[in-house]
């Protein structure tokens, strides 16, 4: 999430300490989100997570699950400080949070850059010096309130990004308000999408139908359940077969 537009989204929702980032929204759904991934993140080794925002999601998790090795990125890059400093506290406690790394979805070599560091985190042969990975090494990937907030290109680059990064089997997470068979599934996220395609046309809340299409075909991926979460959201997952 671009921390500027985050802040214009809500200034009231946001705060800054020191280097560390809050966002309100995150602190309200954090509870849920861990909830719901805890059947994948009890058996995963490595999750990456797309667009950390403050970091707040990951200190969350991995404070419950000090042997998963979770990878932070973010595309504003002024929001790396904010990730890293909430994985300072755990880190020194032997908790595993690698640093966090830019990732712009449409940037082909920031997914290759996210295969290396997990190559280099899991210590396989993939990690030489000078070679680079090529074998899916990811359990889970996970992206919280994105899709709705950039380009539809962004999008879709998380998707097919996630069929390459994710073992089989593994899964991609999407935390977010969803159009389903082209309806809304409230008002207010009606207005919601309205307000967000005029402050930038290429944002909106997305229809769920055209996310599957996309993972289906473009990255491998299988629509295994959509659940109903709080404040009108949905967590979807998709299946690499």
């Amino acid at each position: 999430m671009d921390c500027q537009a985050a802040f214009n989204l809500n200034m009231s929702e946001y705060v800054q300490i020191n280097q560390k980032v809050f966002f309100a929204a995150a602190e309200r759904n954090k509870d849920v989100i861990a909830e719901q991934l805890r059947p994948i993140l009890n058996n995963a080794q490595l999750v990456l997570e797309v667009g950390s925002g403050s970091g707040q999601h990951v200190y969350h998790l991995s404070k419950d699950l000090p042997d998963v090795i979770f990878q932070p990125t973010e595309y504003s890059v002024s929001l790396l400080p904010s990730i890293d400093a909430y994985a300072e506290d755990l880190i020194k406690e032997g908790h595993y949070i690698l640093p966090a790394l830019e990732l712009d979805a449409t940037n082909p070599e920031h997914w290759q850059r996210v295969l290396t560091a997990a190559a280099t985190a899991t210590s396989t042969e993939s990690s030489e010096v000078g070679k680079e990975p090529q074998q899916a090494l990811y359990d889970l990937v996970m992206t919280t309130n994105v899709f709705h907030i950039s380009p539809w290109i962004v999008s879709e680059s998380i998707i097919r990004g996630a069929g390459q990064v994710l073992k089989s089997g593994g899964y991609l997470v999407i935390y977010g308000p969803f159009r389903r068979n082209g309806s809304f599934n409230t008002e207010s996220n009606r207005e919601f999408d309205a307000t967000l395609r005029g402050r930038d046309s290429s944002w909106g809340v997305r229809d769920l139908e055209e996310v599957e299409k996309v993972a289906k075909e473009e990255a491998g991926l299988t629509l295994e359940r959509v659940v109903d979460v709080p404040s009108n959201n949905y967590m979807v997952f998709f299946r690499k077969l």
